[in-house]
């Protein structure tokens, strides 16, 4: 008879965040990520830089680059007007030895609470923080203060 029995080495649960109500009608645009923005997380002991889908991005003013849009940063991803959308690729590992293109999210209908941005500096073992109404504000259609044509509906 088949039986289970747990090892010594458990894993922690690791997997993709879903933020889509809908996967109709997305729009998306191709952006580089600077790796160096994108802070380390524990997983299993080992640090990553694990960057999930439906984290707030924003442009870096001197290089052109994204990363995950952060209230206090001092390079321009803390700025309204620099959010660029959502990330929809994940990327649980690429992060740590290069920047890497992905697709972030412009238009689509997205659950607010399901969606994530960094509310705190760039260390080690940093959590993501749901999306409040004010960073929604900022993504959502006609949006004066975000530069980036940015049209996302929240529920």
């Amino acid at each position: 008879m088949a039986h289970f029995s747990k090892g010594p080495n458990y894993r922690t649960p690791f997997g993709k965040n879903e933020f889509l109500r809908s996967t109709q009608d997305i729009k998306t645009e191709s952006f580089t990520v600077d790796n160096t923005t994108v802070p380390a997380v524990a997983v299993d002991g080992v640090n990553q830089k694990v960057l999930q889908p439906g984290t707030v991005m924003a442009k870096i003013t001197a290089s052109g680059k994204i990363g995950p849009y952060q209230a206090d940063a001092a390079d321009g991803r803390q700025l309204a007007a620099n959010i660029v959308g959502l990330n929809y690729t994940f990327l649980p590992w690429q992060l740590n030895e290069r920047d890497v293109e992905v697709s972030v999210v412009k238009e689509a209908r997205v659950v607010m609470a399901w969606c994530i941005f960094y509310d705190t500096g760039d260390v080690a073992g940093e959590t993501y923080s749901a999306v409040t109404s004010t960073e929604a504000a900022y993504m959502t259609p006609g949006n004066a203060s975000t530069g980036e044509d940015v049209a996302i509906l929240f529920y």
